[in-house]
């Protein structure tokens, strides 16, 4: 192609700061509309030509774009890219995963690789990755080991035979994370012994509704006031404002959780002498729910672990580090993982083998891994009463899984007009690791046999007599202990359908509605 001139103007003095920033892995976070993908797209092009030229003087780049679906990255990311890049530029080819833009111009060769990241296998190709710096489209929908991986990536093309790269890095940009996301916890940390990485930087656009506002010139009239119309104000907080903040942004995957209910105002121990239960889920994010079975039958989620950034290896050796600390004196008489983790890795081990070499305890896969059962599974306790008390009940701590039984564990909206429509599982972000490990767990638990109304009959004890209970005060055990279901269920049903009606002695409600 000939030599094309690009003009453009950073959509606030923000946008231009990050730009012509040199920091190895830049952040920008803003309202939604203020710029901050056409700045990213700029830079990339920008740094291009920036590159020095090698030895038989071209200018030599690969860059990776990344989102998290290939449908986000199709509809959106590459049509953005579009814009400032348009395919006549270069060789386009869409035909499958990753899409590739290679632009070829005198003494220029620019690659650009758009990454999804749906499955095991789009995940795995960023491992082999040689490239000059990437950038993460929506970087809140994306874990922070995808990240980590990415910074063992870029730099390595052009090859020092070819004259090396000029500036290597990593691009991020954002509408604000919630509190519990890496995003924050990196960039705004509350623990004075830790701190920003060096060479990292987070800049942030002002709100969309302040006289600083960015890209107020490309926007319709009154753009943020006729936004705010209807929202709500953690809304107005995130999309508006740029401020970070927890939205549901899907359909709650648990209609039948109430925090009022199904967590208690304070902390509850587990009980000494019952044995713990954990459930895991591997992954780039892997996570650990430690949960205890009482003996009336009720579950109580003790707590959880989750790490950003860690491979198998680390999990292992941090979570039983974690357990030995917090409960020395419990004993675990399960632990369950995602049955996925029976295939073999690189190095011919299941990660299963490398959990039993590297923990005190036998991990064991799932009975199921069909989401519909695993989400049903859960359902059944949050739905059941003992005594007129919850049959399921989250510990405050657990602050991850407690948003995501609020809503940031949901079903994705489906992008269709007319009735709204979501996506059968769950949606992949920083609250479906620990809600999965959680299924699995309770899976372990008898879950799985509640969800199919298939619960051997018989009567359960209740705590000891004269045993307090630790939420709700002494138990009175009366006749019929346990709950009778007021509906008998078909096997295969929905994720997403109404609460059960339950009865307990001599009551018949719906249970929360």
């Amino acid at each position: 192609m000939p030599m094309t001139e690009i003009n453009f103007t950073p959509s606030g003095p923000v946008v231009k700061a990050w730009m012509e920033d040199d920091s190895f892995v830049r952040v920008l976070i803003g309202p939604v509309g203020s710029g901050k993908t056409a700045g990213a797209c700029v830079e990339i092009l920008r740094r291009s030509m920036a590159q020095e030229p090698g030895p038989d003087g071209i200018r030599r780049t690969r860059w990776a774009i990344i989102r998290n679906t290939f449908a986000m990255l199709k509809s959106t990311t590459l049509k953005s890219w579009e814009q400032w890049c348009p395919r006549t530029f270069g060789k386009l080819t869409i035909g499958g995963s990753p899409i590739v833009h290679r632009i070829q111009a005198p003494g220029l060769d620019i690659e650009v690789m758009f990454l999804p990241l749906d499955t095991e296998e789009d995940v795995s190709k960023l491992l082999s990755l040689e490239i000059t710096g990437a950038w993460i489209d929506e970087c809140r929908e994306i874990p922070k080991g995808v990240l980590d991986v990415l910074t063992t990536r870029v730099g390595r093309y052009p090859s020092r035979l070819q004259g090396g790269c000029t500036w290597r890095g990593i691009l991020l940009t954002s509408n604000p994370s919630d509190t519990e996301h890496w995003l924050h916890k990196v960039f705004s940390p509350t623990d004075p012994g830790v701190k920003i990485p060096k060479n990292w930087v987070m800049m942030r656009q002002p709100s969309g509704r302040s006289p600083e506002a960015e890209n107020i010139q490309n926007l319709p009239k009154d753009y943020y006031l006729t936004l705010m119309e209807g929202k709500d104000a953690e809304f107005v907080k995130v999309y508006v404002d740029g401020l970070d903040g927890f939205l549901i942004e899907g359909q709650v995957v648990y209609p039948s959780f109430r925090d009022s209910v199904h967590v208690p105002a304070a902390p509850v121990p587990p009980l000494p002498g019952i044995p713990l239960v954990l459930g895991a889920d591997w992954g780039l994010t892997p996570a650990c729910a430690i949960c205890q079975q009482w003996p009336d039958g009720r579950i109580l989620v003790v707590d959880e672990y989750v790490c950003d950034d860690s491979g198998i290896i680390r999990f292992a050796d941090s979570l039983t580090a974690f357990m030995k600390q917090r409960y020395p004196d419990f004993h675990v008489s399960a632990a369950i993982g995602d049955p996925a983790g029976t295939s073999r890795g690189p190095d011919e081990r299941t990660i299963f083998e490398i959990m039993n070499s590297r923990t005190p305890w036998h991990w064991k896969p799932a009975s199921t891994n069909d989401p519909t059962l695993r989400i049903e599974a859960v359902s059944a306790f949050l739905n059941r009463m003992v005594d007129g008390k919850p049959g399921f009940m989250l510990n405050p701590g657990c602050g991850i899984l407690r948003k995501g039984f609020a809503g940031g564990y949901c079903f994705a909206k489906v992008a269709t007009s007319g009735s709204a429509t979501y996506h059968e599982s769950p949606k992949k972000n920083q609250y479906s690791h620990p809600h999965d490990a959680l299924q699995y767990a309770v899976l372990g638990m008898g879950g799985s046999d509640l969800a199919l109304n298939r619960e051997t009959r018989r009567n359960r004890s209740t705590l000891a007599v004269g045993m307090d209970d630790p939420v709700f005060g002494p138990s009175t055990p009366g006749p019929g202990t346990g709950v009778v279901w007021g509906d008998a269920r078909p096997k295969h049903l929905g994720p997403r359908d109404a609460p059960r009606r339950a009865a307990v002695p001599g009551q018949d409600f719906d249970v929360f509605s």
